[in-house]
């Protein structure tokens, strides 16, 4: 496990923004400087791998300039950690390599390719990636992102009286390469089948934050003020209504259950009911950032890191007061 030297080394001065699970005894994390305007800040990408001796078991790459940066970790074409900045910029880390990429290729908004990047997930081993004005993309090889948005089938969104739009995805999550799911926007939701998009009409309006697809068949959407919508295609319902200050940052499936997040707390989607989780405190406080893999799921956030196995919870980073 880490010593208070190495804890010193990787994370002082900075807080966890995202994790991932490469394996159950390896994990990723983006940190970021600890300071007023963190998109000025510099970052970390930092891979943890609990297996190995005191000393030889963390491994970290610098970067400066990746505003808005999110992770994902891949298992095709290689087991990495992938970064991506809100402009696009992207940094691997792990399987021998470490280092920038050329970025994901900008294009007009009427194209397939990218303005912005809001958010990335893993479906059948590769890393997608999804922005403005409802671009997908998945990355297939070093330097390689590969378009999925067919416009026949997915308009760009209307333009609104400043130019801009109020679409435009910030979430995405699959059962598989042909069963996508990507949204933002107020209910601005579409489903791929590995060939064409299909919008999914919402009984709402409401701003889409987070989706989930479920090991129960049913894909799970965070709304604003954390309310929580299921359902599949055409069929939804609420099953939630919130009345949270700030919607949920991660949605995860793990253990027959929905686990919600944000810095906040955590909560649970149990059977389609919503409840508040029972966590000790010392688990609660490292509330911020879901990920799960390899039969483990990863709590991290601004005052530490810890695993759970489905028995029981495992330190792995101290917060900054111990």
């Amino acid at each position: 496990m880490m010593t208070y030297q190495e804890y010193v080394k990787f994370f002082a001065g900075f807080l966890i923004d995202d994790c991932a699970v490469r394996s159950r005894t390896a994990f990723s994390f983006v940190a970021v400087e600890h300071i007023s305007d963190s998109d000025l800040g510099n970052k970390r990408l930092i891979n943890y791998f609990i297996d190995k001796p005191a000393g030889k078991n963390l491994g970290a790459s610098k970067y400066t300039g990746f505003a808005g940066v999110r992770l994902a970790v891949s298992s095709k074409p290689k087991g990495q950690a992938i970064i991506v900045s809100r402009n696009c910029a992207v940094g691997v880390l792990g399987a021998g390599e470490d280092a920038r990429e050329e970025p994901i290729p900008y294009g007009r908004p009427d194209s397939p390719l990218y303005t912005t990047m809001h958010a990335l997930a893993t479906i059948d081993g590769l890393v997608y990636a999804v922005g403005g004005w409802r671009a997908v993309c998945r990355r297939v090889g070093k330097d390689q992102w590969e378009s999925i948005v067919d416009r026949t089938s997915l308009p760009v969104p209307e333009r609104n009286e400043f130019g801009s739009n109020d679409d435009g995805f910030h979430a995405i999550d699959g059962f598989a390469a042909n069963d996508i799911y990507c949204g933002g926007g107020h209910s601005d939701l579409w489903r791929y089948d590995g060939k064409r998009w299909h919008r999914c009409n919402l009984p709402t309006n409401m701003v889409l934050h987070n989706i989930c697809c479920g090991g129960d068949g049913y894909v799970y959407l965070g709304m604003q003020n954390g309310s929580v919508l299921r359902g599949r295609e055409n069929s939804w319902s609420q099953i939630h209504k919130g009345e949270l200050s700030i919607p949920f940052k991660d949605m995860v499936w793990y253990d027959n259950k929905i686990w919600c997040t944000s810095d906040y707390g955590t909560w649970l989607i149990d059977n389609g009911k919503f409840l508040q989780d029972d966590l000790p405190p010392e688990i609660k406080s490292c509330s911020g950032n879901l990920a799960v893999g390899d039969g483990v799921l990863l709590l991290a956030g601004r005052y530490g890191a810890t695993m759970y196995d489905g028995q029981s919870w495992t330190s792995l980073i101290p917060s900054p007061d111990e």
